[in-house]
């Protein structure tokens, strides 16, 4: 019996064959791994973010930051703590961009940790303005005494409302932050403090609009269009943050100070139980993070009116809910109630 060895030919064939393999595969694989250090590193800036949170409320009631309650002198611009006729009455500063400046000039995290890793938005970068001492967006007579840079905005032009003001540059129209927040008003202001509930979802990768069927299945509306560039669900940017054109993931950050990545909007751990009976047996029953839920419903309907929080619904509805939302208070898309001065109206304001 007697054994051949490879020719020369078959040898330089069989090697050309892996280093052809190997070329096709090492792409997929570096893509696979850029993207799973991109989405650990944006949840470990989401926890930073979460745990500054914290940190905050241990020195504050257990209050997470609420600009209202420390601004006594006024040094955000246009608005005023003791008179309600004003451009913005005293709770008109209780907005996110107001919110995550006031801890990035106290230096709880850099601006660079409030822009995700897996940002998709060319609008959506590291503020290279941020000013921590005597802000210039800040009347001269106050600087001494801001407790933040109101130049900062969370998101692209502040559409929502909110009144961009120019940095020390000249320059507006950026936003930066990349994360979606809880509205902290009517049922949901007890939210927005250190509960120590995993229930409770407060920040995260912002995520798309959804449609409910009548089996209570959530699914993405591509004839559903929003934002600034009238956008349909299955084009927004935020599913391209860590999931695909039709479907999101993304972290999420709890109020027990743990972050998770979810692969779906309804995570199978945050149900949600509403008043009325369920009349189909398959009926989800998880809490969606982007859906603002009627609780006392059956849990069979939903429409793009329900993304509002108004002055009916704004004392109601305490289900998860994560959002862009802002506004000036003069009824653009954040309205005020008269009487109590809370704000009770966050409408149509959608950012991808």
């Amino acid at each position: 019996m007697t054994t051949r060895a490879f020719t020369l030919v078959e040898l330089i064939a069989v090697i050309v064959i892996l280093v052809i393999i190997v070329v096709v595969l090492l792409p997929a694989t570096g893509r696979r791994h850029h993207g799973n250090y991109r989405q650990v590193k944006d949840g470990v800036q989401i926890r930073s973010i979460q745990q500054s949170m914290v940190t905050w409320a241990g020195q504050n009631q257990d209050n997470y930051p609420i600009p209202s309650d420390i601004d006594l002198n006024d040094t955000i611009p246009g608005t005023d703590t003791q008179t309600a006729e004003t451009e913005m009455t005293k709770y008109g500063k209780d907005v996110p961009r107001f919110v995550m400046s006031l801890l990035i000039y106290n230096g709880f995290f850099g601006p660079e940790i409030a822009v995700s890793p897996a940002e998709v938005n060319e609008m959506i970068k590291a503020d290279p303005f941020c000013e921590f001492k005597n802000p210039t967006g800040v009347a001269p007579a106050k600087r001494a005494k801001a407790i933040l840079d109101p130049g900062f905005a969370c998101y692209p032009d502040e559409p929502g409302g909110d009144i961009p003001i120019p940095r020390a540059s000249g320059t507006t129209g950026l936003g930066g932050f990349s994360y979606a927040i809880v509205p902290f008003v009517g049922a949901r202001r007890a939210m927005w403090q250190s509960t120590f509930d995993a229930s409770q979802v407060v920040l995260g990768n912002r995520g798309p609009w959804y449609k409910l069927d009548t089996n209570g299945k959530w699914s993405l509306d591509p004839t559903d269009r929003r934002g600034k560039n009238i956008t349909p669900a299955t084009a927004s940017n935020s599913l391209l943050i860590h999931g695909a054109r039709n479907s999101w993931e993304g972290n999420v950050a709890r109020n027990d100070n743990s972050v998770s990545f979810e692969t779906r909007p309804d995570p199978e751990n945050l149900t949600i139980k509403y008043g009325a009976g369920l009349a189909v047996a398959d009926i989800s029953k998880y809490d969606n993070i982007f859906a603002n839920e009627d609780e006392n419903g059956d849990g069979k309907l939903y429409s793009r009116d329900d993304d509002r929080i108004t002055p009916a619904n704004v004392d109601k509805r305490k289900n998860n809910y994560l959002r862009c939302w802002g506004g000036d208070g003069k009824g653009s898309n954040l309205t005020i109630d008269p009487a109590t001065k809370q704000i009770t109206s966050i409408i149509d304001f959608w950012y991808d």
